[in-house]
């Protein structure tokens, strides 16, 4: 198999969505999509970046990594991932999630 097939088969992205704690009389929706894998071990990670949706007149941003691959029945994995915003506002949120799982392609054939 080529490096470049194999390459792309090691490549995945999970989407995350969620709310935020609710502070300040209001909550915020966390959308997005984590980065490439970052090996580590015999594991990965991905890293999250991104903003919030605005409400109350304002919006948070935040950045944070995941936790290592949490593998799932039928050849998935998840993970888990917390991080706290960016203040706005006069306040911050926090959220906690599991990214949404993908199947592993890690053939190596």
């Amino acid at each position: 198999m080529s490096s470049e097939k194999q390459d792309c088969q090691n490549y995945h992205v999970h989407e995350h969505t969620g709310l935020t704690t609710c502070n300040d009389g209001h909550c915020h929706i966390h959308p997005g999509v984590t980065s490439i894998p970052i090996q580590h071990g015999s594991s990965h990670y991905h890293e999250i970046v991104g903003a919030t949706t605005y409400q109350d007149g304002h919006f948070h941003v935040y950045r944070t990594n995941t936790g290592l691959a949490t593998p799932l029945p039928g050849g998935y994995h998840t993970h888990y991932a917390s991080f706290k915003t960016s203040l706005a506002d006069g306040h911050i949120h926090n959220a906690v999630l599991y990214v949404m799982a993908v199947q592993d392609n890690y053939r190596m054939d």
